[in-house]
């Protein structure tokens, strides 16, 4: 059997070998903290790099760290530099890795983090792709104990297997998802700036603070928004299964909250139900290891049972779901209301104590502009949601070029 990828450019052909980590490096290590940890970090200084700046295949800056000069000095052995690669070994980032930009200022780096340093017949980027690939993926998983991702020691990384090719083929391999990693870079900045602005609209088209009006609106709508108790506005349901809804009508609010309704699927359910209608709303009433109570989703999905732990909420007269939608989802309008409805009941259990919570209340504008309101964030919703799907299949096809390119 030939050692050689699915995919090649035409203009390639032979064999490729398999290479342990460490038979092509000059060095693999770590970085360290600094004496103090974080009370050391700087706002400006020596760049300081840590896990959460490493991402598949992207050097991110975001959230970065700095440390004086005088402490780099002191950490001279553990520097990064242009072409470097660098790998989370450590928490539930591992695996993750990405190349030093060749233009980069200089820069350091912490114990969870490894510095790979090629020699010179090896390109930094076509070996960061294969690390990040399912192949070298799964050597890691192989690694540690009982499938958990635990840690990375530098003999394992120095004897994970790549599989190597001419330094001419490496290097059109390696321009090649640069160009990939471009589009996904610039993709992503087009998400994150939809929902900057979204972020931006809302805390400008919803009062706060005790303003009786946003400080950004429609044409047309001049009105205060009149403050109305919950108790209003809404009930508590209490409608139970009685089992006209089956397996295929369960509603998963936790998947209504964090993805796309499209995405939400059947589940099993128990025989404590409650029936939610198009337009209720479900809160997260109590506290768990997966959920933190305060969370509100509208069910903009259609009829279906939702478990008893999410207590209902339907709305007594016409309104807006679209508008509610977006309203409940704002911490300074919201989250005052939770701290005062949220009672202990025991150790582990926090939960919405339903007659306070009605008595609370919020500002609201009349039907017209709650339709105006969620006519327009439903549209850009629509946008970010189109535009996350164009990331999300960027991200798949390199996922399978990945998969077809290496061996």
């Amino acid at each position: 059997m030939k050692k050689v990828p699915n995919l090649r450019f035409k203009e390639f052909s032979g064999e490729w070998e398999s290479k342990k980590i460490g038979e092509i490096t000059i060095k693999v290590g770590s970085g360290k903290t600094p004496k103090g940890g974080n009370s050391v970090y700087t706002n400006k200084g020596i760049i300081f790099l840590r896990s959460q700046n490493v991402l598949n295949g992207k050097l991110s800056l975001n959230d970065v760290a700095y440390i004086t000069e005088e402490i780099n000095s002191s950490m001279k052995s553990t520097e990064v530099y242009p072409d470097d690669i660098l790998l989370n070994i450590t928490g539930a980032s591992i695996g993750r890795s990405c190349c030093v930009p060749k233009k980069f200022d200089k820069a350091n780096v912490n114990q969870h983090v490894c510095i790979i340093r090629l020699d010179s017949n090896y390109n930094p980027n076509f070996v960061m792709n294969q690390i990040i690939s399912s192949k070298v993926q799964k050597q890691i998983d192989s690694f540690q104990a009982g499938g958990n991702r635990e840690g990375l020691n530098f003999e394992q990384i120095k004897g994970m297997r790549i599989s190597s090719t001419t330094v001419k083929e490496q290097e059109k391999i390696a321009a090649f998802f640069s160009l990939i990693d471009k589009k996904i870079e610039l993709q992503t900045e087009k998400v994150e700036e939809l929902k900057n602005y979204k972020k931006g609209l809302m805390q400008k088209m919803f009062p706060r603070n005790g303003e009786t009006v946003p400080k950004l609106r429609f044409a047309g709508f001049t009105n205060d928004w009149e403050k109305r108790k919950l108790e209003d506005e809404f009930y508590k349901v209490n409608e139970r299964n009685d089992g006209s809804f089956g397996k295929e009508h369960w509603i998963s609010v936790a998947k209504m909250y964090f993805q796309d309704p499209e995405k939400v699927q059947s589940n099993n359910i128990d025989t404590r139900t409650y029936v939610m209608r198009y337009g209720d709303i479900a809160f997260e009433g109590n506290k768990s290891k997966s959920f933190k109570y305060g969370r509100f989703v509208v069910n903009d999905i259609g009829d279906g049972v939702v478990s008893e732990l999410f207590p209902i909420y339907r709305h007594k007269k016409s309104y807006s779901n679209d508008f509610w939608k977006r309203a409940i989802q704002i911490d300074s309008i919201m989250a005052p209301i939770f701290s005062k409805c949220i009672t202990s009941s025991g150790v582990s259990s926090n939960k919405l104590d339903d007659k306070h919570f009605l008595r609370q209340s919020i500002f609201v504008p009349d039907i017209e502009e709650q339709h105006k309101i969620g006519d327009y964030f439903k549209t850009l919703d629509k946008l970010i949601t189109l535009q996350q799907r164009k990331l999300d299949a960027l991200n798949e096809y390199k996922k399978g070029l990945l998969q077809q390119m290496f061996i």
